[in-house]
């Protein structure tokens, strides 16, 4: 078992606290993959602001890219060392929402963003380091921020 440091939301309306946490390995259909980058993000904002109830305490920061570290058993479209995007919304494969071309698109883009053609770091207002997280969330509920990035 490892551990990883994280933003833990203990308590509504408080600081995030940044500790280390045990890491198990992955189960059945899970993914283990080590954030690179986690956006600032308003439904976390939300968690802290109490508007999304959240059991506590709650590991924050679940969109992000990162590197997929080990798989469970039985996950099958990804393996140790792919580059990974996360989002919120869960990803069937089949619905509108969850966009049946995600398989496709999502290369699509990395490959764009790697020649220099989709320049997505120009969309970035802010970066911050991990010891940052609560300057970060602070920014956004004061609409300083629009686009920030936590990285560790």
């Amino acid at each position: 078992m490892s551990t990883a440091r994280a933003a833990v939301l203990n308590a509504i309306r408080e600081p995030l606290s940044v500790e280390p946490l045990a890491v198990r390995d992955p189960r059945d259909g899970e993914v283990l993959v080590r954030l690179a980058a986690s956006g600032v993000c308003h439904s976390d904002l939300h968690a802290i602001t109490g508007d999304l109830p959240m059991p506590l305490p709650c590991v924050l920061g679940h969109e992000g890219a990162g590197v997929v570290e080990a798989v469970g058993a039985g996950v099958r479209r990804v393996q140790p060392k792919d580059h990974v995007v996360l989002n919120w919304v869960p990803f069937c494969g089949s619905c509108w929402y969850g966009s049946a071309y995600m398989a496709r698109d999502v290369p699509r883009l990395i490959d764009l963003y790697r020649a220099g053609k989709l320049k997505l770091d120009e969309l970035i207002t802010r970066r911050y380091k991990i010891a940052q997280v609560n300057d970060a969330f602070a920014a956004m509920e004061k609409g300083e921020v629009a686009r920030g990035v936590i990285t560790s």
